[in-house]
């Protein structure tokens, strides 16, 4: 966004403590639609609208490995695939045209109801930012520089900004997902942030489970955990399920798996910088001085301690196979269905399945998000 238009609303944006966060949260829902009034957009009545439009793959081209400010009457237009009802897709909207998909970042939840599945969407790029989240397309604000963070956009999170850029059209039926194979994957992946699947509604059919799961948590989230910050990061990789049969974590699962000792041997650390297993003390691994003394009293009690003391509700990616090539599930905490168990047959061994989301870039791999219950998005034979 251009920075005279920031400023003006720079206060506002601040008076909402969720623009600053970049963490999946609880995720506000209620049963509203469109109101009875609504009045669709149609590409005869955008405002500034010269009748020119660039597709979402001529967009993406306009990134060259770091953020772009997009300039001048640039205009794109796809059908939204994504809802936020079950909480597993958080304050982004995902629209999709007939050469990929794309992140929007709206910085706002319940978008559900105000954005129905199959309705178009105009979005003027003219001063949004075209970035990417671990390879991940998105588009967005310019990166708010004040966090410390990784991503390369900021939250649309002023309505007042929204409204200048994102025009609501028409409801129509909703995009079936897209079934695809091993070979395209392959070659999204190779291709990198201008993979023509990233972003796009899709279905993988016949995968088969790893028996392995990735997560990352934060000890104490309210200290700095980015990757410059090893002693406040802990990861659950690398050894099987460690015991994590569910879709994903609320603060009550998490609890529950750290005090049945099935997690006792996750490694506190980042990378190469590892300290010893979350049973030790920030005093037993750490010297006087920042690090250190940032954990105050906590300082002198066990990892495992202080992650009960300070428990949310965390994500975990399961590892599923297509073919011989691996794609991440990545689930919520706060998706209503995250405690929900992954089918005994699959998470045995003992079927495949169909699995329908969102396809998704993150860090050379592929990892999709679904957008229903398992119940829904999981078919399991």
């Amino acid at each position: 966004m251009k920075k005279t238009i920031i400023a003006i609303f720079a206060l506002a944006a601040l008076a909402s403590c969720q623009s600053l966060k970049e963490e999946w949260q609880p995720v506000f829902t209620c049963d509203s639609n469109l109101p009875a009034d609504f009045v669709p957009y149609t590409e005869s009545n955008l405002p500034g609208f010269t009748g020119t439009w660039s597709t979402i793959k001529e967009l993406k081209a306009l990134y060259n490995g770091k953020p772009v400010e997009v300039t001048g009457n640039v205009w794109i237009k796809g059908q939204v695939i994504s809802s936020d009802k079950t909480g597993n897709i958080y304050r982004e909207l995902y629209i999709q045209d007939e050469t990929g998909g794309i992140d929007l970042k709206l910085g706002k939840s319940s978008l559900y109801s105000e954005f129905s599945l199959g309705q178009w969407v105009y979005v003027y790029c003219d001063g949004l930012t075209l970035g990417a989240y671990n390879g991940m397309p998105q588009l967005g604000l310019e990166a708010d520089k004040t966090t410390t963070n990784d991503y390369e956009t900021s939250y649309i999170d002023v309505q007042a900004i929204i409204d200048q850029h994102v025009f609501r059209g028409e409801i129509k039926d909703p995009l079936k997902p897209y079934v695809i194979t091993e070979d395209e994957l392959k070659a999204a992946i190779k291709a990198g942030f201008e993979g023509e699947l990233w972003g796009k509604l899709v279905t993988v059919e016949g995968v088969s489970y790893s028996n392995e799961v990735f997560a990352l948590f934060y000890p104490n989230s309210n200290l700095p955990h980015t990757s410059a910050n090893p002693e406040n990061r802990v990861f659950l990789s690398d050894k099987g399920t460690w015991g994590i049969d569910t879709w994903a974590c609320s603060k009550n699962k998490f609890i529950e798996y750290l005090e049945s000792g099935v997690w006792d041997s996750a490694e506190v650390g980042s990378g190469n910088t590892r300290y010893g297993s979350i049973l030790g003390k920030p005093s037993d691994y750490l010297q006087p001085g920042k690090t250190l003394d940032s954990f105050g009293a906590d300082a002198y009690i066990t990892y495992k301690e202080i992650m009960i003391k300070y428990a949310n509700s965390n994500y975990v990616s399961h590892y599923f196979k297509l073919g011989s090539t691996t794609v991440q599930v990545r689930t919520s905490g706060v998706a209503r269905f995250s405690d929900t168990k992954l089918p005994s047959k699959l998470y045995n061994g003992r079927a495949n399945a169909d699995i329908t989301g969102i396809m998704t870039l993150y860090n050379g791999s592929a990892q999709l998000s679904l957008i229903d219950d398992p119940s829904v998005s999981v078919v399991v034979y």
